[in-house]
C-alpha cells in the first residue's frame, strides 16, 4: 500500500509536467480548460477531470503512505521493523 502511494505521488509530478506542456496559459472556456494549476509563477489551465486526477494522485499518494505507516505502527504488518531498526527474523 505504501509503495502504491509513493508511485502515485511521484507519478503526479510526471502528470503535472505533461499537463504543463500542452495546456494553455489562459482559460479556454470552449475547451472547458478553466481549472488553474501552477508551476511556481507560471499558471496553466486544465479540464476538471485533469485537475481532479492530479490532486487525487498527490493527496491520495500521501494518504496511502500515511495509512500504511499507521497500519504498520499499530498492527506490525512488517514484523522485521523494530524500534531499534530493521532486523532479520529470528
Amino acid at each position: 500500500m505504501g509503495a502504491i502511494g509513493i508511485v502515485a505521488f511521484c507519478g503526479s509530478f510526471v502528470f503535472h509536467q505533461k499537463l504543463e506542456e500542452f495546456s494553455p496559459s489562459v482559460p479556454v472556456v470552449a475547451a472547458q480548460q478553466i481549472y488553474r494549476l501552477s508551476d511556481h509563477s507560471y499558471n496553466f489551465y486544465v479540464t476538471r477531470e485533469q485537475y481532479w486526477l492530479f490532486h487525487t494522485l498527490v493527496h491520495g499518494g500521501w494518504g496511502l503512505v500515511a495509512l500504511a505507516a499507521v497500519l504498520n505502527w499499530r498492527w506490525k504488518v512488517i514484523h522485521n521493523l523494530t524500534p531499534e531498526g530493521w532486523q532479520l527474523p529470528k
